[in-house]
């Protein structure tokens, strides 16, 4: 009876034994290795010994000391980086990590699970590895033809970003284009407007001060107004111009103003230019020639140095014209 419960004990054994084997499994990421592959390499098998017993329920995996592993985690064969334990309902997966840096079968030492993860661990539960086989890139699957060449692995989208990327460059290198072409013409056309600012700005000045010296009355005499008039207008021409008029004698401004103009003075521009130049001649007379031989000389209403009646008016009003044309013409230049 004893050699029956024996025998029976044996053969449950044995069958147990047997089925264990059947539920282990092992895989490698990826499945082709080369040397300095990262590869994770996943061992999963069922065991009756619980490895989460010191853990919550709602635990199903737990990192490992790859130090306790009982064997060295860095040779000259691999070098191992983290191990892990997963469980899931009654199976669980061993995973680890490791760099591969030879060719050819590594076969890991075994090793007691239970004291890996428990140091002081009252039970045993040993794990033989099985050899992981590492390839030479000459072995690589479609080695033997030579490859078109391929152009870069793209993730999902990334082409479009390509895209869009390269058309924006094309458009800002257009405008580039387009602004250093267009440039001397930009350049100019502001330069343009600004000095047609400082010009209208010139001759608003002007403007002012004339209606301010028409209102001096007689609070200044003929001689006085007469140089403050000249001034009034050579300060005027040397904005205008961008010629010192305050140092040109009246006998000289025709040809200064033939000389600005290259002799290409249009005739509106010319005729206001003779006409500033009779006021200068006029306003010099009554500056120069009072209490002269000149000044006492008949009619006295051509060489008296002094002004007529209503004469400040029509100098002025003279300016006034002088000056419109000035500007009406380089509007419309």
């Amino acid at each position: 009876m004893k050699k029956l419960i024996t025998a029976a004990a044996a053969a449950l054994l044995a069958v147990s034994l047997l089925s264990a084997q059947t539920d282990i499994t092992q895989v490698t990421f990826p499945k082709k290795i080369f040397i300095g592959d990262t590869v994770e390499l996943r061992y999963t098998f069922r065991s009756p010994v619980d490895f989460f017993s010191d853990k919550e329920d709602s635990v199903v995996a737990r990192n490992i000391d790859v130090k306790s592993l009982q064997f060295e985690p860095e040779t000259d064969d691999y070098t191992i980086t983290k191990a892990s334990l997963e469980r899931t309902g009654l199976s669980y997966t061993f995973s680890m990590t490791f760099m591969p840096w030879r060719t050819g079968n590594i076969d890991f030492p075994p090793f007691d699970l239970a004291r890996a993860v428990y140091r002081k661990a009252s039970s045993e539960f040993a794990i033989d590895l099985q050899p992981v086989v590492v390839s030479t890139i000459l072995q690589k699957a479609d080695d033997t033809t030579l490859r078109l060449p391929a152009g870069p692995l793209l993730l999902p989208g990334t082409m479009y970003t390509l895209y869009g990327f390269a058309i924006a460059i094309i458009i800002i290198l257009i405008l580039l284009i387009r602004l250093i072409v267009k440039w001397p013409v930009i350049y100019n056309s502001r330069r343009e407007k600004k000095l047609m600012r400082t010009y209208a700005r010139n001759a608003r000045n002007l403007f002012r001060q004339l209606r301010r010296l028409e209102k001096s009355g007689e609070r200044i005499t003929d001689a006085e107004f007469c140089t403050e008039l000249q001034q009034l207008v050579r300060r005027y021409l040397a904005v205008r111009f961008g010629y010192d008029f305050t140092t040109v004698m009246t006998s000289q401004f025709a040809a200064v103003f033939d000389k600005l103009t290259a002799g290409t003075m249009p005739g509106k521009k010319q005729d206001a230019a003779e006409a500033l130049a009779s006021v200068m001649h006029r306003t010099d007379y009554i500056r120069y020639a009072h209490d002269s031989l000149d000044s006492k000389r008949l009619p006295a209403e051509q060489y008296a140095a002094k002004l007529g009646e209503r004469e400040r008016e029509s100098l002025v009003a003279a300016i006034y014209d002088s000056v419109n044309s000035f500007e009406e013409v380089q509007q419309n230049a």
